[in-house]
């Protein structure tokens, strides 16, 4: 399910460059094949994959097949090192209420009514709002929801994920909105994509 499309693999920018170039470079391989240079199995990849497609870079399925968006940005930042291409990620796992539910009530509903918040808030949040696919997945005692909490959380503060775009910042054990979750973005061209990178050259 979209909710829980990640697992335990957060967003890493660097692992989703690699399976990527790794999988553009060898359009025959399925999962297995594109985990084992990493040391890791089937769900490493799979996982990786669906960060992929999440962020708008790749298409669903195999083989594995760039967006015209993710062409551009393949073209232009084949590290995903560029604010661009991380602002055109944020954008892309919360655009949508129900492709990315999770990030899209996160930045849409949770973030703006909360300033500072415990990851605890959080996951209470996530239940309520959730609970209503599953008690089971998402209700009190779910497994999964304090892993979607720390998912989202690290997604925002770490380096390796989308830390730089400065939403959130770790303040002992709370969390502290920094500023809005729209300050670049979004493209909805190709062209609009390319000159915010000529731009950001400048």
């Amino acid at each position: 399910m979209s909710i829980y499309f990640h697992s335990a693999f957060g967003l890493n920018r660097l692992y989703m460059v690699n399976i990527l170039k790794l999988a553009l470079e060898n359009p025959s391989l399925k999962d297995a094949e594109l985990a084992k240079p990493f040391g890791y199995r089937v769900p490493f990849a799979a996982k990786y994959r669906s960060w992929l497609n999440k962020c708008g870079i790749v298409e669903p399925g195999f083989p594995v097949r760039l967006t015209e968006m993710g062409k551009t940005i393949w073209e232009n930042d084949p590290q995903f090192d560029s604010i661009v291409t991380q602002w055109f990620m944020h954008h892309e796992l919360t655009q949508h209420p129900t492709r990315v539910e999770t990030w899209h009530f996160f930045a849409y509903e949770f973030l703006p009514a909360h300033e500072k918040f415990t990851r605890e808030d959080l996951t209470k949040a996530l239940m309520q709002k959730l609970s209503s696919h599953s008690i089971k997945h998402f209700g009190p005692g779910s497994k999964m929801t304090p892993v979607i909490a720390r998912k989202l959380i690290e997604c925002y503060t770490e380096g390796k994920a989308l830390g730089r775009l400065q939403i959130l910042r770790k303040d002992g054990k709370l969390l502290v909105r920094i500023k809005e979750t729209s300050i670049l973005g979004q493209w909805k061209t190709v062209e609009e994509l390319i000159a915010a990178y000529q731009k950001n050259r400048e």
